[in-house]
């Protein structure tokens, strides 16, 4: 590879001509990849499990990460600020007695509340991801949407099943109408995603992003069984897919439920330009706004 090709496919300090979105995330995930070496992530079931602490400090990073490679690489003069900083003034927290929940209070609540849930693959996401990657974009759509949103520190496996860690999004489904809230919605990021699905059931509207619906990598112990309900019982969804997404798959049978609106992003699996990260959040809190007064 020559020089000029090398210049023309890996800049830094923006350029003058306008990038288009894919162009944008390619300038930002190559300089991502290059610069911030992954740690491994590797399941407790696995023949090489690894340590998941070293996972969660990097997940929680990638807010800031993100924020300083686009800086770099798209240039000064766009808006490169994260959901989690840009929408979440006038948030207020507390603590949801008898789950293990935090609550997001918004500004201007609406009476519906929403059930979150993080992402990390069943059995990782807690802890200082959950805190620093997660919960700001649950705050921003909190803000956003008017719906008080309870985010569940739910149990991982293989400590619980899914069965298991399905209860307890029942019980904070329950904690949620016990409080008087009109609509009880849910949110999941990938396999937060896939649990949201399976207690579908429980929810008035559900929002799934990039959710990873595959439980076969899940060892069939931890799994007892369960399995998807089918796409025309889902309650109404909004289901967000990435387009270089190397995680989650399209799940052409779930898009084919007649209540699921699917909304396609620039975006890896969790890579993305600040922009479309907003873009994502601005969209589940927009679906949300619109359930509460459906």
């Amino acid at each position: 590879m020559d020089e000029h090709t090398m210049r023309e496919q890996f800049q830094v300090g923006g350029q003058d001509r306008e990038l288009s979105e894919p162009e944008q995330l390619e300038q930002l995930a190559s300089y991502f990849h290059a610069t911030y070496e992954a740690p491994a992530k590797n399941p407790p079931w696995s023949a090489e499990p690894s340590d998941p602490l070293p996972a969660d400090t990097f997940d929680a990073r990638m807010p800031d990460r993100l924020t300083h490679a686009a800086m770099l690489m798209l240039g000064s003069g766009l808006d490169h600020s994260m959901p989690g900083v840009a929408f979440i003034e006038g948030v207020t927290t507390s603590n949801a007695d008898g789950i293990n929940a935090q609550v997001f209070h918004p500004r201007n609540p609406n009476g519906t509340y929403a059930i979150s849930l993080h992402p990390g693959g069943w059995w990782k996401g807690g802890g200082v991801a959950m805190e620093n990657a997660w919960r700001p974009e649950v705050a921003a759509v909190a803000n956003l949407s008017g719906t008080t949103m309870v985010d569940l520190d739910y149990p991982l496996l293989p400590g619980a099943t899914v069965a298991e860690v399905m209860r307890a999004v029942e019980q904070a489904a329950q904690w949620a109408r016990a409080q008087g809230a009109s609509k009880v919605f849910a949110w999941g990021y990938s396999s937060g995603g896939a649990l949201a699905v399976l207690c579908s059931e429980l929810f008035d509207a559900q929002a799934l992003t990039f959710p990873h619906l595959d439980l076969s990598m899940l060892p069939a112990e931890l799994r007892e069984g369960v399995d998807f309900p089918g796409a025309d019982t889902f309650p109404p969804t909004l289901m967000q897919l990435a387009s270089n997404d190397a995680i989650a798959g399209t799940y052409e049978w779930a898009q084919a439920g007649a209540n699921v609106k699917v909304r396609e992003y620039c975006s890896e699996h969790r890579v993305s330009t600040p922009a479309v990260a907003r873009q994502r959040v601005e969209d589940v809190a927009e679906f949300f706004r619109a359930q509460a007064s459906a």
